[in-house]
Formats: C-alpha cells, sequence, structure tokens
C-alpha cells in the first residue's frame, strides 16, 4: 500500500554529527524531538532507523586475567572496554569456569517502567521517524566473546564450552524479548535481531552448521517474537546470501545489511517476498563516489528490488563522518525520485 519505497539507517555516527550538525539545522524550521539521534537523520529523510530499548537483565562482571597475566573485569560480552574508547579486547570467555562465573551473575531485572516509557516515547515519533528496537543475538556474540582463536578452535571440535555459550547468548536475548513484550505487548512492531555472520564475500560460518547450531536457538526465540504479532528481521553485514533460506525457515521476514558481495539481482530473482533493507554501498560509493554516481546507484538498486515491494533502502550501514553530507542528501533525493510505486 506504500506510495513509494521508504528509507532506512542504522544510526548516524557522532563524528559525521559534529561534522554537519550546524548545516543540516541552520535552514530546518520542522519538527524536532531534542535529540539528535533521531533529529538528524529525520532532517536528512531517512524514515527509519535502529533504536535499543532497556535490558531485563544484570550481569555483574568478574575478575579474569588475559594473555599476559594481568587481572582484567569482563561481562557477559566477554570483553574488556578500553578506557575513553570505543574500541574493545577481547574475549576471554576461554573456560566452562569463567562462563559459569557469568551465568551465577545473571540477575533478572523488572524495568518494564523504563521499557514502557522508551517505548511510548517512541510511539510519538514514530509518524516522523519510525524507531525499529533491536536486540543482540547469538552467533556473533559467541565468536566475540571467546575471541576468534578461541571460538575457531571450540567451533571447529564443537566443544562443550562452545555449545554451552551459545544456550547462554540464547536466554540473554529471550530474556531481553520477554520483557519488552511483557511489558508493552506489540507496540513495538518490529524487532531485528543484531547478529553479524557474514564477511563481505562469503558467511562467517556454513549453512550446515548455522541449521544445527543456531536454528534450534532462533527457532524458539523467534516463536516468541511471532505469538506477540510482532516482525522478526535479522541484521548482519557482509554478505550472507548462502544463509538467507536458513533466515527465512526460522521466521525472519528481511534483512537489514547487506554490506559488500552480496548480487542484488540474484537475491530479488531469488527470495522475492523476503524484505531487503540497506544495500546501499558505503565502502566506495557513499564515502567516495562523486553525485552522478551516487544517483545511478541508488537507480540501480531500486530498478532492480522495486517491482517486488520489499525494498527498503538505505546505507547497508552507519552514516560515518567520511561520507559527504551532499552524497547522504543525493542519496535520499534519489530515493524520492525514482522510488515513486
Amino acid at each position: 500500500m506504500l506510495d513509494r519505497i521508504p528509507t532506512h539507517v542504522q544510526y548516524i555516527r557522532e563524528g559525521f554529527l559534529s561534522k554537519y550538525k550546524h548545516e543540516i539545522l541552520k535552514s530546518y524550521h520542522g519538527q524536532l524531538f531534542n535529540n539528535d539521534f533521531f533529529d538528524i537523520p529525520h532532517i536528512l529523510g531517512f524514515e527509519s532507523i535502529f533504536a535499543r530499548f532497556p535490558l531485563s537483565y544484570k550481569i555483574k562482571s568478574i575478575t579474569v586475567k588475559d594473555n599476559v597475566g594481568n587481572k582484567i573485569r569482563i561481562k557477559e560480552n566477554g570483553q574488556s572496554i578500553k578506557r575513553k574508547s570505543t574500541y574493545y579486547e577481547g574475549g576471554f570467555i576461554n573456560s566452562i569456569e569463567i562462563l559459569d562465573a557469568l551465568w551465577a551473575n545473571l540477575k533478572l531485572i523488572d524495568n518494564s517502567e523504563n521499557i514502557i516509557k522508551l517505548i511510548n516515547y517512541y510511539d510519538k515519533i514514530a509518524p516522523y521517524i519510525f524507531p525499529v528496537l533491536t536486540v543482540d543475538g547469538i552467533f556473533d556474540r559467541v565468536w566475540k566473546g571467546m575471541g576468534m582463536p578461541i571460538f575457531s578452535r571450540n567451533f571447529q571440535k564443537k566443544t562443550k564450552l562452545y555449545k554451552k555459550l551459545i544456550e547462554f547468548y540464547a536466554e540473554l536475548t529471550k530474556l531481553n524479548i520477554e520483557g519488552l513484550i511483557n511489558a508493552t505487548g506489540d507496540k513495538g512492531k518490529i524487532i531485528t535481531v543484531l547478529d553479524d555472520t557474514a564477511f563481505k564475500a562469503r558467511s562467517m560460518i556454513s549453512k550446515e552448521r548455522w541449521d544445527q547450531d543456531y536454528f534450534p536457538h532462533y527457532k524458539e526465540i523467534l516463536s516468541i517474537i511471532l505469538d506477540a504479532n510482532l516482525i522478526s528481521q535479522i541484521h548482519t553485514d557482509g554478505d550472507p546470501t548462502e544463509l538467507i533460506p536458513s533466515f527465512q525457515s526460522v521466521g525472519f521476514r528481511g534483512l537489514q545489511g547487506w554490506e559488500g558481495g552480496a548480487d542484488p539481482q540474484y537475491i530479488n530473482d531469488n527470495f522475492p517476498d523476503f524484505v531487503i533493507i540497506g544495500f546501499g554501498d558505503v565502502s566506495h560509493i557513499l564515502p567516495f563516489g562523486d553525485q552522478e554516481q551516487v544517483e545511478d546507484h541508488v537507480k540501480s538498486l531500486i530498478r532492480i528490488f522495486k517491482e517486488n515491494r520489499h525494498f527498503i533502502i538505505g546505507p547497508s550501514t552507519v552514516i560515518f563522518q567520511e561520507i559527504p553530507l551532499r552524497n547522504v542528501r543525493t542519496f535520499i533525493n534519489a530515493a524520492r525520485k525514482y522510488g515513486k510505486y
């Protein structure tokens, strides 16, 4: 029933905001929410954005030793956060004992009041820019929690630690979704599970192993989402083409991302009923292309995806400092111009 292709962005990074905020705001006189996270993408023309909601658990940190014997503190993500930095060291969940200690520190909390308050706020701004709720998934938390070298060894051998860590993160995902639903019912509308499963050229895990190791847990999680009349979708970076049949089979309605590698024509031809969100090239076209190249890129994506009416266009990942403002505006203007049904 839409009259044109909608637009979406994951979020806009602080570097871009600092660089262009004044220029974006200076000539705008429309609706504002006094919140840069929503105001700036709304002004730029994005109609939906990823949005968090309060967790329904707490896990007290524990002390472990790093690779050289230094004591560090970690929480459920298995990572030692560097102070005054967004980078992480990790992961350090390399034994059953460490995982058991974290699991023992898991405490359920009633965050319903804060969840209700935030979802009510999201409802107010939804007519202007729609907050798409997000929750952390399983696979990428497992390999990040262990660190890739340790994950690779445990993955290959299907160790007890590997299997139990999957159960741990599946439980955390389920607790957060149940906390949201218990507080607000179906008011959130859409839930996106954040779970990076692919490199730019291929998936990080074979379809066979994803089906064996993760399908049963996601089947349980998605049944909770579907029973609440919510729509489920997944986010991943990279080219997840191999995994799309499994994502569909387990119950995901669509995927946001497509950060390089995937062939849009192949995706459209083979998965016509799967919602495609993103696909805007942030590796080359948006940061380094000229305005003609940006417009041609948008035209190409719309030409491929338009007819199945399951396309929401946007950058494949976030808007960052190196992307010129003029290219973002060109991207949105082209989506408006060529995306009409």
